[in-house]
């Protein structure tokens, strides 16, 4: 291991880097792309082969949330007991087997045809949206279309019924709720359980009617799920299908707002949207790092990641290596950048990331079709004060209608 630098990815949280990460990420990748952060206690992964090198690494275990939630005192401990119930059966905190079992329930559903047959509601409710602001010459482009695109597309997704549907707002995210320790989302998760079994019967026997069912009819019939794992990652659609999307989309209109040279290309030529999709998440992802545990002694970059270590790939800095991308922190819609990491890489890589490409592309075309001229309407964005969600707590903007 080389000597331990005293600079931490906890540093983001001052003043200097709250609202731009990136110039950091250069730096400590510039030392070594691999390198140990005393702080955290972790390895930094900040380039991009290496953490494509490590998610495809077996050695590697994404099943963390029972150490992070032991390692918790007392009454830490019962303050996210239900969050670390509920994680641990998600399939993105499991390793094979038990990965690949949960990760088959929901596959069927999320499948680029299924996408395809989703994007005439997506584009229906990016227009409804709109049409309720557009004569105002203003929206918060979070409170007014993101978070409703996302939540109404993740409701329909995962079949929750009318009456539940109040609970999916302001949905900020289950693993940063762990993470901070807070229990502020323990009466939503129990009121969402609650309504989720009202049709266990239904699904459990074929007759439930709504979408997910449907999605997982097969799935139940052929392997003996528990409804614990059944209702976990029933919030895990929630969970990465609302907030990250949501911030997914919000994050690229801050992009193409602080780039006019590249929102005209894109209402000249709004065929690149699809393209641009990948680059604005290469540019400003949502989520900024991932951990894993080492089940091993792992050797990446001439340093040695010891057994039972921690490893944090730092997928924004990943995005900005100019060992992979020419010019990184320049947005460039035109650029091929589908192996972009926002999404994960590896046996973790994101099952709903077509959803959510198609939600990017239909929000970026709906907006340029529908308003000119805009300009944010606050000084300065208001990002949540976190070093790994990259959310915005609002994005207010002016414009002209175009209609």
């Amino acid at each position: 291991m080389t000597a331990p630098s005293t600079t931490s990815l906890l540093d983001l949280f001052g003043s200097e880097w709250a609202a731009n990460p990136y110039p950091f990420y250069a730096e400590l990748r510039a030392r070594n792309p691999v390198q140990w952060d005393e702080w955290m206690q972790s390895w930094a992964i900040l380039g991009h082969a290496e953490i494509v090198q490590l998610s495809k690494d077996d050695r590697l275990s994404g099943a963390r949330i029972s150490d992070f939630y032991e390692s918790l005192p007392a009454q830490s401990r019962g303050n996210v007991g239900l969050l670390a119930k509920t994680l641990s059966d998600m399939m993105l905190f499991n390793e094979p087997p038990r990965h690949t079992a949960l990760r088959r329930l929901i596959k069927p559903g999320l499948t680029p045809r299924f996408v395809r047959d989703m994007r005439p509601l997506i584009e229906s409710l990016a227009n409804e949206l709109i049409d309720r602001v557009v004569a105002q010459g203003r929206m918060d482009v979070i409170h007014d279309f993101s978070e409703p695109l996302s939540r109404g597309i993740i409701a329909k997704l995962a079949g929750v019924p009318d009456d539940a549907a109040p609970l999916l707002e302001s949905w900020q995210g289950l693993l940063h709720e762990f993470f901070t320790q807070s229990n502020a989302e323990n009466g939503r998760i129990e009121a969402l359980r609650e309504s989720f079994d009202r049709g266990t019967r239904a699904r459990r026997d074929g007759t439930a009617d709504d979408l997910f069912s449907r999605v997982i009819s097969a799935q139940l019939r052929d392997a003996d799920y528990t409804d614990d794992e059944i209702f976990a990652n029933f919030l895990l659609l929630i969970d990465a299908g609302q907030a990250t999307t949501t911030h997914l989309i919000g994050n690229a209109v801050l992009a193409l707002l602080q780039n006019e040279h590249q929102t005209g290309l894109l209402r000249d030529s709004p065929e690149l949207t699809t393209n641009a999709a990948h680059e604005l998440m290469r540019y400003d992802s949502s989520v900024q790092f991932t951990t894993r545990i080492a089940l091993a002694d792992i050797e990446v970059a001439g340093q040695l990641i010891r057994r039972g270590q921690s490893v944090t790939l730092v997928l924004g800095s990943g995005n900005r290596d100019p060992r992979r991308y020419a010019d990184p922190d320049t947005l460039d819609i035109t650029r091929r950048a589908a192996d972009h990491l926002s999404f994960g890489h590896g046996i973790h890589y994101c099952l709903g990331a077509s959803l959510a490409l198609a939600e990017i592309d239909v929000a970026i075309r709906a907006l340029l079709r529908r308003v000119d001229d805009w300009a944010p309407a606050a000084s300065e964005p208001d990002w949540l004060d976190s070093i790994n969600f990259r959310f915005l707590k609002s994005l207010p903007i002016t414009f002209e209608p175009r209609d």
